[in-house]
């Protein structure tokens, strides 16, 4: 039995934990808008390298990501529609859209809100090594219609274990 753990030790390796922050984005909603559920999107591309540095074998394996913050802003217009409540999701290429958080309440704008964030995040990783992450935030318009574009500033922060 000593044997197979000081196997399984040697396998571990080394993990180190990172803190990644995204650069503000613009989460977008196209008009027209109508009463009810809509979706705001936005993207984020990077190299993931940029993003951890480099590592003495050039090749890092993530064993697990989670998001830790998320900050929106609506963007102040002077005719915006009443908003509440938004549902966030994201995706990548190899990952299905996961929901990993929400905010109940009133969107007011030029006031940042906070999300309350999943417990359970799965498959956040593979995202990353997508190199490009989407950002989905359904939230509810509370007029009947809005013809005019709808934009929010997000930033993200996520806490990566790398295997060195």
């Amino acid at each position: 039995m000593g044997v197979s753990l000081a196997f399984l030790a040697s396998c571990s390796g080394e993990t180190e934990s990172l803190t990644i922050r995204s650069p503000e984005l613009r989460l977008s909603a196209e008009g027209p808008l109508f009463e009810g559920a809509n979706t705001a999107t936005a993207s984020w591309e990077f190299i993931l390298a940029d993003l951890i540095g480099d590592t003495e074998e050039g090749k890092v394996s993530i064993k697990n990501a989670k998001l830790t913050q998320v900050e929106i802003l609506l963007q102040e217009r002077e005719d915006l529609p009443n908003v509440e409540k938004m549902v966030f999701e994201m995706t990548s290429k190899n990952t299905p859209m996961t929901r990993v958080g929400l905010y109940e309440g009133k969107i007011e704008p030029g006031k940042t809100f906070k999300l309350s964030l999943a417990d359970k995040q799965e498959k956040l990783a593979s995202a990353f090594e997508d190199g490009k992450i989407t950002f989905v935030g359904d939230f509810d318009l509370l007029e009947e219609e809005y013809w005019e574009d709808i934009h929010f500033s997000l930033n993200a922060i996520f806490e990566l274990e790398i295997k060195k």
